[in-house]
């Protein structure tokens, strides 16, 4: 029985998969296994994957499996780690990359924890090149990260098997962010940890999930799902996130209502200097609240 299960959900990911694959089978910890989830792609990536790792499947290796119709990522990872037989779950995305010790530098850390969030800091582009190399800090307190959606990134998150929380299958996008909510709520022991040991894609594709209207829509779904959950404390974070992605799409009644709900509560919000660059850069156009 391997001590790591890595899931691999795939969609669409003919282009990155191959990187992505080689980067588990070159890790320094050895002792894992693959699965890859196919969710039901449209584009070559079961051509790529078998043509680049049929032998690997055929000797169980690598297990594949397909989803008859495309189901979504939240499924799709629940699919994988009911398939899995490891102690511990690593997901990565199947355009995201890993440093060779990823797992090595992670896997202590599960010991004592149900979830391990590895903060990413080096982004990449399409063609593998680092865009930039994240330097800020890390918030000392760990809820208000959470609360805030400041967290997220199922290539960056590992569990400890018997107590993962399982994707909600209701949540087709944000599903990072509300496990993490859901995940702490329950009292789960999840800690940060800063290795630098993962690469991110970020795509201009103007079908990113992060820049497609599902993506609000499951925003203000996470919103009415938790408003009344998350402790008051922090409370203010959580609307200051809402309405900064409301901002994102254009929607200035939603974000002004949630920026000024987040204030009143507490206007400490605004110390944070990105909270601030992000409500300059996003929200002040009180022209598009008036005639809107």
């Amino acid at each position: 029985m391997p001590e790591v299960s890595v899931i691999i959900p795939v969609y669409n990911g003919e282009k990155y998969v191959k990187d992505s694959i080689n980067s588990v089978l070159n890790q320094t910890f050895k002792d894992t296994e693959i699965i890859i989830v196919n969710d039901a792609s449209k584009d070559n990536s079961e051509k790529v994957i078998f043509d680049n790792f049929g032998n690997l499947i055929k000797e169980g290796k690598i297990k594949y499996f397909k989803n008859e119709e495309n189901k979504g990522r939240n499924i799709t990872a629940n699919i994988g780690v009911e398939k899995s037989k490891g102690k511990y779950l690593f997901f990565l995305d199947a355009d995201d990359l890993w440093k060779k010790n990823h797992i090595e530098v992670v896997l202590p850390e599960l010991e004592d924890n149900d979830i391990i969030f590895a903060r990413p800091r080096t982004f990449i582009d399409e063609n593998g090149k680092i865009k930039r190399i994240s330097k800020s800090k890390i918030d000392e307190d760990l809820d208000k990260i959470i609360f805030s959606s400041k967290i997220g990134f199922p290539s960056a998150t590992a569990f400890k098997k018997e107590t993962f929380p399982y994707y909600n299958p209701d949540f087709k996008f944000r599903e990072d962010i509300e496990l993490f909510i859901r995940a702490r709520l329950e009292g789960l022991k999840i800690k940060i940890v800063d290795t630098n040991t993962i690469l991110i894609r970020e795509h201009n594709s103007p079908t990113r999930m992060s820049k497609t209207h599902h993506f609000y829509e499951y925003t203000l779904k996470l919103y009415k799902e938790y408003k009344d959950k998350i402790p008051k404390k922090y409370l203010p974070y959580f609307y200051f996130h809402i309405s900064e992605v409301a901002f994102k799409f254009g929607d200035f009644k939603t974000g002004y209502k949630m920026f000024f709900k987040a204030i009143k509560e507490n206007p400490v919000v605004l110390i944070d200097k990105r909270n601030l660059i992000t409500f300059i850069k996003r929200a002040v156009r009180i022209d598009r609240l008036i005639f809107s």
